[in-house]
């Protein structure tokens, strides 16, 4: 039960980021319809469908692609999707010692760490049309992190 608490709970700052960038109550109605479709059936495909709507809908919102709301969007969708996994094969009723959570919490870090890592990279990268030698030597260097940090998790 925690875990289905947390997905909704990690649906409100999707709710109101995605509200506030449109400023209509249509993200509000799908947010909510799949949020309830995750947290009563969470291996479904509720939350990649919440994932998937959140994400498009955000990268055709106006404004910079760093921005507040991207930066709150990163955190709470992937622990809708961390926890929607995770009570997807733990039972309802199941009561939940923290020790069983340590090793996917440690994952979660490590994942927030490398997406604001690129985050910040992609603030300070001069925008464009041209693929200057920075975007190159940058998208290679996260690759080969990406896969240290993949192997060892």
């Amino acid at each position: 039960m925690l875990m289905r608490l947390a997905i909704v709970l990690a649906a409100l700052p999707v709710a109101a980021v995605l509200y506030l960038e449109a400023r209509s109550v249509v993200p509000l109605v799908v947010v909510a319809a799949l949020t309830a479709l995750t947290a009563l059936m969470p291996g479904s495909a509720g939350a990649a469908l919440l994932i998937g709507y959140a994400a498009v809908t955000t990268a055709f919102a106006d404004g910079p692609p760093v921005r507040l709301g991207v930066l709150l969007l990163i955190p709470a969708l992937h622990l809708i999707h961390v926890t929607s996994a995770l009570a997807a094969v733990v039972p309802l009723k199941t009561k939940i010692e923290p020790a069983a959570v340590k090793a996917p919490a440690r994952r979660f870090a490590i994942v927030q760490l490398i997406s604001f890592g690129v985050a910040a990279f992609a603030a300070v990268v001069p925008g464009g049309t041209s693929i200057g030698v920075v975007e190159v030597l940058g998208l290679g260097a996260l690759t080969v992190v990406i896969g240290v940090v993949a192997l060892r998790i």
